[in-house]
């Protein structure tokens, strides 16, 4: 049931139901409708131009090898890390704070914390210091990366699991 009485021979507006009422008022726009002029539009129905999805994959700036080889070992660090943060979980549950005083017990606990984030620390902290501009970025990367490894391992735990 309509709230406005129709009028004969007054054909309803269809870009009316596109805007609300008082959107003028509030400064907004009525949604931004696809012209003609609008290559996706152009391409046909669907919107799917193959030739402009193989422009856009063509103008895509490709990976060097030495690129491709820092993502791959940025992944494998990421693991590595991973599997640190868990193995200090894992270690935090296997000693016992040798505190009996509140302080004590209270730093215990703090350093447990940060033991276990720890590693996530380390990863994100080498991302926030080696910029786009960085000379060197991979490089850097890879060696902070290393450093990080070799000072974050778990050492009670991997001790604990041998002995």
């Amino acid at each position: 049931m309509s709230t406005r009485p129709e009028v004969p021979g007054e054909e309803p507006d269809d870009d009316e139901a596109l805007s609300w009422a008082g959107d003028d008022a509030r400064g907004q726009s009525a949604p931004r409708l696809r012209v003609a002029s609008d290559p996706l539009v152009a391409a046909g129905s669907d919107g799917f131009d193959p030739d402009a999805a193989g422009a856009a994959a063509a103008s895509a700036p490709r990976r060097t090898p030495a690129e491709t080889a820092l993502l791959v070992a940025t992944g494998v660090f990421a693991g590595v890390y991973l599997a640190i943060a868990v193995g200090w979980i894992l270690s935090v549950q296997l000693i016992a704070s040798p505190y009996y005083e509140l302080f004590g017990e209270i730093m215990w606990q703090f350093g447990e914390f940060l033991a276990m984030i720890a590693a996530v620390l380390w990863f994100g902290a080498v991302f926030a210091l080696t910029p786009e501009g960085v000379s060197r970025r991979g490089l850097r990367r890879f060696v902070w990366l290393t450093i990080g490894v070799l000072v974050l391992l778990p050492w009670p735990f991997l001790l604990g699991a041998f002995s």
